[in-house]
């Protein structure tokens, strides 16, 4: 296990009255967790979390990426970080092809049942309708390209159904922590349910078999991507109207995901309109469209979006406490700034955010100088596919050997609950004693579990350890990416209890004597049936453990 090297001053009563001088005395660990303690301390008693949260939420509002709000929130963290005491606090540019403004989205019934409204909500980055439009929905089941064939011809001014409704769990249902339920199918015009579609999606699927965060070479993933773009061609060159799907959640909630489709040009951007649809009207719609013929169901629908023409420049803002003995070697700490609009960005991920900056304030006021620089990174286009982490990894190349370790927070304002380490088996015994402190304030586990859908998932696909906490679920599964996450979700307690986490891991993780070791065993990616089997194996084993231990962490797949 690697040894802590902290400061001599570490050792003093004042420790957070003067400043932690440069030296390299080895503390005891008695010392350690009582630094522990008044990190802990600090927290609770001086917290900022949620002026800071109450602003990004009421002041500042939903942050979509490349918007003027998230330019704003860029400028607002950055004055914090600042008036917190970091250094080089900046901006770091990146360029994104084509930006995106929602419009209005209305549907109504015309048969049967007509007048009666349609709750939907536009996919990021998809077209409007150019007016209003009177279709017939269509069920669409086409899983292959041999299936196409059977639909030419039929398909003109018709919205389709491409999935049959979700099936959703009762709000009584308590998840696991990182687990969210059932989540919209195809998604947004990017692609198929990850990395630049359905928002890279915490709201998308994750091909059997893939390393979390990385599809790129996966090849089960590569087939549905593929096919994706197929079915959105082909829809759009036999004249359908929308794509409707599932926004399976419960009561009436909408959802939203998508991306930008790669392309220079926002004309290029032009696919076919794609839309969310409250569950309960989309199981209808589902229903009469499922009667034989002659019945028919038929809607009218206008969605108005407007793509800004690019290249759109957007930023991560980023600031630092300089490590006392080692200023080029770097622990990250960090959240995604940016967030979807059909609320105000509160648990996705203001909260995460807000805690970042907590945690940069615990830090930083109390004159805590670490060993190695602490970094605090606000990164922007995570919702559209890790594009601000990503970035941040290009741009920072040269660093990323001496980066120990990257740790993000994104799953709202659940209590942290453990680490998954990513399948890096030797890292445990060091987290699990490096974080022993943490278990007095709900901190249960740390496990080899891998998890993707966040901007960890760009370090650890750069060869960085990159970690993503896993939090008590609560609420989440109702407020991410929907309408209804606002500001009454924010839980103070657990938001405190996630910047102490945060904090003293950041501190312990920068004070090791070495680098955390980068060994991982390679996963190596299954064949299409092997990967279909392991799916089956794998819930069949989380099953045994469930019952075995129900209140086991499971570190998510995808988190949400």
């Amino acid at each position: 296990m690697l040894p802590r090297v902290w400061t001599a001053a570490a050792l003093a009563v004042t420790l957070f009255s003067i400043p932690l001088l440069a030296d390299s005395t080895t503390i005891s660990e008695a010392d350690a967790k009582a630094l522990d303690q008044k990190i802990m301390t600090e927290a609770k008693t001086k917290s900022e979390i949620i002026a800071n949260l109450s602003h990004l939420s009421d002041m500042i509002g939903p942050r979509l990426t490349g918007s003027e709000n998230l330019k704003r929130a860029n400028d607002w963290t950055a004055e914090r970080m600042k008036a917190y005491g970091l250094e080089n606090v900046h901006l770091e540019p990146y360029e994104i092809p084509v930006g995106w403004e929602r419009g209005t989205a209305a549907a109504k019934f015309i048969d049967p049942s007509p007048g009666r409204p349609i709750l939907i909500a536009s996919a990021g980055w998809a077209p409007g309708t150019k007016g209003k439009v009177e279709a017939e929905v269509v069920i669409f089941k086409a899983t292959k390209r041999e299936d196409l064939a059977q639909y030419k011809g039929k398909l003109k001014n018709a919205v389709i159904l491409r999935g049959e409704p979700r099936k959703i769990e009762p709000v009584t249902t308590v998840y696991q922590p990182g687990q969210l339920g059932p989540r919209p199918m195809g998604g947004g015009p990017g692609g198929g349910g990850a990395p630049g579609g359905e928002g890279r999606g915490r709201g998308g699927n994750r091909p059997a078999g893939g390393p979390p965060g990385d599809f790129s070479s996966n090849p089960a993933f590569q087939q549905m991507q593929q096919f994706a773009q197929e079915v959105r061609d082909f829809l759009r060159a036999e004249g359908a109207v929308a794509i409707f799907t599932d926004s399976a959640k419960p009561h009436g909630l909408l959802v939203t995901t998508g991306s930008w489709r790669g392309r220079e040009r926002a004309s290029e951007q032009e696919s076919i309109p794609q839309l969310f649809v409250a569950h309960e009207h989309y199981a209808q719609l589902w229903r009469l469209a499922s009667r034989p013929a002659p019945a028919t169901t038929k809607i009218e629908i206008e969605v108005n979006n407007k793509m800004i023409p690019g290249p759109i420049t957007v930023y991560n803002t980023v600031g630092e406490i300089k490590g006392s003995e080692k200023p080029d070697e770097f622990v990250v700490v960090g959240a995604h700034l940016d967030s979807w609009d059909l609320a105000q960005g509160t648990t996705d991920n203001g909260t995460g955010s807000s805690i970042v900056l907590e945690v940069a304030r615990i830090l930083a006021k109390s004159d805590i100088k670490p060993k190695r620089t602490i970094r605090f990174v606000l990164f922007s286009g995570e919702e559209q596919g890790l594009h601000g982490s990503r970035a941040y990894c290009e741009r920072h190349k040269a660093e990323l050997p001496k980066i120990s370790m990257a740790l993000v927070h994104d799953t709202g304002t659940g209590k942290v609950v453990g680490f998954g380490l990513q399948g890096r088996e030797v890292l445990k015994p060091i987290f699990e004693k490096e974080t022993a402190s943490l278990k007095e304030i709900g901190f249960k586990e740390i496990t080899t579990r891998g998890m993707g859908g966040t901007d960890h998932a760009s370090f650890e696909r750069a060869g960085v350890p990159g970690f993503a906490c896993v939090q008590d679920m609560g609420e989440y599964r109702f407020t991410h990416h929907t309408q209804s996450d606002t500001l009454d979700k924010a839980n103070e307690e657990n938001l405190i209890q996630g910047a102490q986490v945060m904090a003293v891991t950041a501190m312990r993780i920068a004070n090791l004597d070495q680098l955390l070791p980068r060994d991982k065993p390679k996963r190596e990616f299954p064949k299409k049936d092997d990967a279909k089997e392991q799916k089956k194996d794998d819930k069949k084993d989380d099953k045994k453990d469930d019952k075995k231990d129900p209140e086991r962490i499971v570190a998510p797949k995808r988190i949400g």
